[in-house]
């Protein structure tokens, strides 16, 4: 685990001077500190600060512990371009370059139960009502949307309350795929239009599982690459899913996405570096 530490100690440190972030001399954990610790709790307290905080100062991972409310603060304090370059870092050290095949898919965060979300602090709006197709359960909260590569390494990312759609979501991104790659989804990303527009005007072939009563089908090879590629995505998700707590604690929109952010990085980290 402390290996592991230092290397991500060491990315946060060189991302902090890259963006020229200057820490008060005052402070008693640097910027790099703080992002280290972030991971940190991911990665192992399942994103729980105090947790975490309790066991860093016991083993001493840290010269200094900050107490929970300044850590809290310091933590929102990050600039987002430092987190954006932190993902963009680890995609850098695990992408394969020659990859061209990609998955696109989404999995919702529950952040309250259905029966709690009437006294909802947070994600108070009706759009935070979505449905879990695969569960086939409704739930409150947002989804995350992810392209992944056939190696499981995460390519882009965005969240969403819980009721978009995975079609409108998927405009949304920025797709900034290689010319000539293939991208896969399931039956939510059915849009023949798009399918078009994709191809034409970026170079990117979309496949998607086809209902069995559409009238565009898939030729037999391209059903055959869905089949062995497509669910890889649902791997990468469960171990995603798997740091995460049966509800994530947050008193505000950011802090609870910031969460997500922190788990998806623990995942790439432990890519990297695996722990022992």
């Amino acid at each position: 685990m402390l290996d592991q530490m230092i290397v991500t100690y060491c990315i946060c440190d060189e991302i902090v001077k890259s963006l020229n972030i200057k820490d008060d001399i005052q402070c008693k954990m640097s910027s790099a500190e703080v992002m280290t610790f972030t991971v940190m709790s991911a990665q192992l307290y399942g994103g729980n600060y105090q947790r975490a905080r309790l066991m860093a100062s016991h083993h001493r991972y840290f010269l200094k512990v900050l107490s929970l409310s300044q850590l809290v603060r310091r933590i929102h304090q990050i600039p987002e371009d430092a987190w954006y370059m932190l993902f963009k870092t680890l995609q850098i050290f695990l992408r394969n370059k020659n990859c061209s095949c990609f998955i696109v898919d989404s999995f919702p965060i529950k952040a309250y139960e259905n029966h709690k979300s009437f006294r909802a602090k947070i994600f108070s709006g009706k759009e935070y009502h979505g449905y879990c197709a695969s569960k086939k359960a409704y739930f409150f909260g947002i989804k995350v949307h992810m392209i992944i590569d056939v190696d499981g390494i995460p390519i882009e990312f965005s969240l969403t309350p819980g009721s978009a759609s995975d079609i409108k979501s998927l405009r949304d991104l920025p797709l900034e795929l290689p010319n000539g790659s293939i991208l896969m989804g399931d039956k939510a990303y059915t849009d023949y239009q798009f399918e078009d527009n994709l191809r034409e005007l970026e170079g990117i072939k979309m496949l998607v599982k086809r209902r069995s009563n559409l009238s565009r089908q898939n030729p037999p090879e391209d059903e055959f690459l869905l089949c062995m590629q497509r669910n890889r995505v649902e791997t990468v998700f469960s171990a995603i899913v798997s740091r995460m707590p049966r509800h994530i604690k947050a008193r505000t929109e950011r802090g609870f996405c910031l969460k997500i952010f922190f788990f998806i990085f623990a995942y790439m980290i432990n890519l990297f570096y695996p722990l022992v």
